[in-house]
């Protein structure tokens, strides 16, 4: 295998977790300033007129703004004095994927302090919000999660099968680059980037084998000390009531929540959900969705359309917005494609679209959640297909074989170096 000095596997596409102590002996000290130094400064020999001023034309404003090395902090960069390594690290790093950061840790010694400190790790992780890909796993099975990355050169995790948590866990939710995770009787909330991971308290209710529960963070300039949420409604013993129990990293403790829903036409809920804005958002087993505004803890009902006899539907994010996506599948490859949107899930667009050659059978297919993108997402066999409205452009990434089939939990991931507290 050859690897760089990161211990990233450039033949197979992977990370070593055995780097040796010695990994940055080779990496150069600095960039080559003869590369990159495009802009020159030239000393200045206008000199100040007594009585009066010089022309505009021959008066060098570089001269007003130099200073004497010892005079300046030697931690700022003043903008003339900017190179383009610089421009790169303070402006394009952070918004590039965890992998792609954990390959220019081998640029330079002075890239690798950069890259593994807070400052960069904080800003990634609210200014790089491309979707990455999806983890899925069939947890019926058994089977351990794995990952499908959209662009497998940028985006990816060391460890799909998350087997450094101290057990075998199903993924529950996942909300801007960190998974919640349920073990044998605990939970765990974890970056499978950073493999960095946190075990929380026993909740004070019973949540159930098939818990509803959905993962709240937000990651932003305020939100320094990543604290999120895990919201779990459960539906109290004999009564169709749903009430909600609320875990808060910030204290590290699970209270229940005084609110509670009543109006439910069938209070089975479907599994974990999807958080956007302040809401987090569990679908059903009838046309409804139980809204919570987490902050102000608040249960609302939105109601679905009716999904076509054949048809598949999902709830997704999708340029911003809340959405529900039904797509029917006519004979061959052409997929008809309803998009609903907002909170009345009043009909936004609808749209045929034709997916591939023409086929005289019929695939098992299923409309996927999607985060912070507009496209429409639809597995079809062993393919998954992004659908660009606006571009009116079709993208389309193949699964592992072995992976196909309905069953599998598919959820969208964010690639971020986030760091748990």
């Amino acid at each position: 295998m050859e690897f760089s000095e990161t211990g990233y596997d450039i033949a197979t596409d992977e990370w070593d977790n055995n780097i040796p102590d010695n990994w940055d002996d080779n990496i150069p000290d600095k960039w080559d300033d003869n590369i990159l130094d495009t802009f020159k400064v030239f000393s200045s020999a206008t000199k100040p007129q007594k009585g009066g001023l010089r022309l505009f034309a021959d008066y060098d404003f570089t001269a007003t703004y130099q200073m004497e090395e010892e005079k300046f902090p030697a931690h700022i960069i003043r903008k003339e004095d900017m190179k383009l390594k610089d421009v790169v690290k303070e402006h394009v790093l952070p918004f590039l994927p965890a992998k792609s950061l954990m390959k220019f840790r081998a640029v330079s010694k002075e890239w690798d302090k950069w890259i593994g400190g807070p400052l960069l790790t904080y800003q990634q992780s609210f200014l790089c919000q491309s979707f990455s890909g999806y983890f899925y796993q069939d947890s019926k099975m058994g089977w351990d999660p794995r990952f499908i990355s959209l662009d497998h050169s940028a985006s990816g995790v060391p460890n799909p099968a998350l087997h450094f948590l101290p057990e075998k866990v199903k993924i529950l939710s996942s909300c801007n680059g960190l998974l919640l995770c349920q073990g044998w009787d605990k939970y765990y909330v974890c970056n499978p980037a950073t493999q960095d991971w946190k075990m929380l308290p026993l909740p004070q209710y019973y949540h159930g084998a098939e818990p509803a529960v959905v993962l709240a963070f937000e990651p932003s300039l305020r939100n320094i000390e990543v604290y999120y949420h895990v919201i779990c409604a459960f539906p109290l013993l004999g009564q169709p009531i749903i009430g909600f129990e609320i875990y808060s990293s910030e204290s590290n403790s699970w209270k229940c929540s005084s609110a509670y829903c009543t109006e439910l036409e069938n209070s089975s809920l479907v599994g974990g959900g999807l958080y956007m804005k302040g809401v987090a958002y569990y679908e059903t087993a009838s046309n409804e969705v139980l809204a919570f505004a987490v902050k102000d803890e608040l249960p609302a009902i939105i109601y679905l359309p009716t999904i076509p006899i054949g048809g598949h539907g999902s709830l997704t994010q999708m340029e911003g917005e809340l959405c529900y996506i039904i797509a029917y599948n006519e004979p061959g490859n052409v997929f008809l494609i309803d998009i609903y949107q907002g909170m009345e899930m009043s009909l936004k667009r609808s749209v045929s679209i034709n997916l591939g050659p023409n086929r005289s059978y019929t695939l098992e297919y299923e409309v996927l959640p999607c985060v912070n993108s507009d496209a429409v997402v639809i597995r079809v066999g062993s393919f998954i297909y992004l659908y660009h409205p606006r571009e009116q452009k079709i993208e389309r990434t193949m699964m592992s074989s072995g992976d196909t089939g309905l069953g599998r939990k598919f959820l969208p991931y964010i690639n971020s170096l986030v760091t748990l507290h």
